[in-house]
Order: C-alpha cells, then structure tokens, then sequence
C-alpha cells in the first residue's frame, strides 16, 4: 500500500509516497480520491510525484500512478516523476510507461523540468 503527503512549492503540488506493509483499506480509497479531487481542482496542473521511499509498486498501485497521469492530462497539466529507483523504473520500462511518463533522477530537476507555469503549450 501506498501513502502520502502533499505540499506546494512555487505553485507545483508534490505528493511524496511511501510504501507501507499496513492494509490500510478504506484510508488508502478515501485519500486517493481526494488526492485525485485536489489534483482536479486545481488551477495550476503542475504535479512531481516523489518516489524516493518507494522499493516496490503493486499493479494496483501502477494503476493509480496511470489514473492520476491521465486526470492531470485531461486538465492540460504536467506531472514528473522524481526518485524512481532501478527496479520500479525497470518495471516501467517493461510495461513501456517510460514512453508516456516523464521522469527526472530528483527533486530539484522534477521543479526545473515543470518550470514556472507561465509556458504556453
């Protein structure tokens, strides 16, 4: 299972995750809706996912990484991926999700690659 915390930086959201062994049921559904709400209602669709403390992704957990890629491109938003360790990016690269999601090593290039916001696309 997955957890995480939110926070904005200069008008980017980032959502770090950690993996926890705990089944946390009814949490983990409750906090991803509303994790998927908060992406939605935003003005601003810059979103960087921290996977720093994350070894292993379940499918189910893939799955929802893919949902909330897509609900911030249907919004014309942009999501970066930072921290992704050699065995997750192996699995992404298998399943071909290196093509449709944009990954950087860290931090501080997940913030330089989603910019200020003020791009036109």
């Amino acid at each position: 299972m997955l957890r995480f915390t939110t926070k904005e930086v200069n008008g980017v959201l980032v959502v770090a995750f950690e993996a926890t062994d705990e089944n946390l049921g009814e949490w983990q559904t409750t906090h991803r809706d509303l994790l998927y709400r908060m992406i939605e209602s935003r003005t601003d669709g810059r979103v960087a996912l921290d996977l720093n403390d994350v070894s292993y992704l379940a499918s189910s957990e893939i799955g929802f990484l893919v949902t909330i890629k897509r609900r911030i491109d249907r919004r014309q938003g942009r999501l970066v991926l930072f921290g992704v360790g050699p065995y997750i990016h192996e699995i992404f690269q298998t399943m071909n999700l290196v093509k449709i999601l944009d990954i950087v090593p860290d931090y501080p290039q997940a913030l330089a690659r989603l910019g200020d916001g003020k791009e036109t696309k």
